[in-house]
């Protein structure tokens, strides 16, 4: 069937080359593990009554799960169209719809595959809770991927270069996930009213607060709007996605 053959494509072509793709992510959370867990971690104490790491693995998690799930597509929709290999499947009889989702999935099964990994790493580590609500880290697991790669879709489709991906990525993603609470609990800036506002307004804060509950039991926010529009935001996403590959967006000369 052409779509499980685009599907496949996206997913080897991540899983036969590990060393670039998968390797990179999991060494740099290693070493933000290594460097603000355990060296500076006991100098800052416990967060919440968990120890400095138990506080941060979530965040980390996180972090690698949503750019791994919108770099794939991002990368694989930008290279297809600059080198044509997007051609034959825009020729296929493959619908617009499957089209997008085939490279989505492959986004989101790249992400849960790091997430996976990092989330097991956690049950290595000796005072390290990985398992508080098993539902709320699926949930977040798979709809923070589900959103990332719709994400990727987009900007795969409006890139002119490759460098326009990782503008996205270091003026976007970046500054949203280390504003998100990886390596801080919102009260430790309680009284800076601006910046407590664009915290709780980031939509990675909820994501790393939602993931956290799941693990560990502790959260900073209500959880309940991220997970009434998260959802929601990733369908919209996927939306956009399909209308752009259905009107042709940056695919055809």
């Amino acid at each position: 069937m052409p779509f499980l053959t685009l599907l496949k494509r996206e997913v080897f072509r991540y899983i036969k080359n590990p060393i670039v793709t998968v390797a990179p992510p999991i060494i740099s959370q290693i070493l933000y593990i290594l460097v603000f867990g355990l060296v500076l971690g006991p100098r800052i104490g416990e967060v919440g009554n968990f120890s400095y790491i138990n506080f941060m693995f979530p965040g980390l998690i996180m972090m690698a799960l949503l750019m791994n799930s919108f770099m794939n597509p991002s990368w694989s929709i930008y290279a297809g169209r600059h080198f044509g290999w997007i051609e034959p499947i825009l020729s296929s009889p493959l619908s617009y719809l499957q089209i997008a989702t085939g490279y989505i999935l492959g986004g989101v099964l790249r992400g849960l595959f790091v997430g996976v990994i990092l989330l097991g790493g956690a049950f290595l580590i000796p005072g390290v809770q990985a398992l508080y609500a098993v539902h709320f880290v699926v949930i977040y697991f798979l709809v923070v991927a589900f959103l990332a790669s719709s994400l990727g879709c987009i900007v795969g489709l409006w890139a002119q270069k490759f460098d326009h991906i990782a503008l996205v990525m270091n003026f976007a993603l970046f500054p949203l996930v280390f504003l998100g609470g990886v390596f801080y609990s919102l009260k430790m800036i309680e009284g800076i009213s601006s910046l407590e506002i664009i915290v709780r307004l980031n939509p990675v804060t909820h994501m790393i607060n939602g993931l956290r509950y799941g693990m560990i039991g502790l959260s900073d926010i209500n959880l309940a709007p991220g997970l009434l529009f998260l959802p929601l935001l990733a369908l919209g996403l996927f939306a956009i996605s399909i209308k752009l590959i259905q009107n042709g967006y940056n695919l055809r000369d």
